[in-house]
């Protein structure tokens, strides 16, 4: 038995089962080929699919959701379902500024753009909500 399955069935055998929302997700990079390129929602753009599973019993039985998603949704899920207020604006980077230009990542030839607004508070992007049956 793998650790996800050791983890879902102790959640499913436990007395918060009918209260709780699983949700794996996991990067395959590499392993996708893309037929279309990924929206544009920000600088950044999304980036390779990856696979997500929904596990609750909430989830839409044999459901596979159209709408797109980001791994900032599942930020959207936990605002929506509590009434948070946006979770990523936290990232005083991204409330500042936009990095751009070749090699950010390693701070080479780092210029800013103007703010880029959480991902969070994109419309664009999904909730996951669509997943279940409340």
């Amino acid at each position: 038995m793998g650790i996800q399955e050791e983890l879902i069935t102790a959640l499913r055998d436990s007395e918060l089962w009918d209260s709780s929302a699983y949700i794996i997700t996991y990067e395959e990079h590499g392993g996708y080929f893309e037929h279309v390129p990924p929206p544009q929602v920000d600088a950044f753009g999304l980036g390779i699919r990856i696979p997500m599973w929904v596990i609750s019993p909430f989830a839409k039985p044999s459901h596979l959701e159209p709408t797109v998603y980001d791994l900032v949704s599942i930020l959207k899920f936990v605002e929506a379902n509590f009434g948070l207020p946006t979770l990523a604006s936290v990232n005083p980077i991204f409330d500042v500024s936009t990095p751009t230009g070749p090699n950010y990542e390693a701070g080479g030839g780092l210029t800013a753009g103007p703010p880029a607004p959480p991902r969070d508070s994109l419309d664009q992007i999904g909730d996951l909500m669509e997943c279940f049956n409340f």
